[in-house]
């Protein structure tokens, strides 16, 4: 049984460690930066900020007008936070 749990724990750790926030994904967040208008590294951090998930930013992203209140709030959040002077 032992041996059982030890590879269930293991098993669990390299699956979690498998998604998040790569560098490829970021860098998909920070190519949608217009940095003329934002500070990108506030842009990225709020980002990944409200969506501790990237396939939750994909999915919320990809059907605004389903997730409307949670895509007006990241707006809100990323304009009262990261707009440049």
């Amino acid at each position: 049984m032992k041996i059982f749990n030890s590879i269930i724990i293991v098993l669990s750790i390299a699956l979690m460690s498998c998604g998040g926030w790569t560098d490829a994904r970021k860098q998909k967040v920070l190519d949608k930066c217009q940095d003329d208008t934002f500070d990108c590294d506030c842009f990225l951090t709020t980002t990944v900020t409200t969506f501790q998930d990237p396939d939750d930013y994909t999915r919320t992203m990809e059907n605004e007008s389903v997730n409307q209140d949670a895509v007006d709030a990241y707006w809100d959040n990323i304009y009262e936070s990261c707009l440049k002077d």
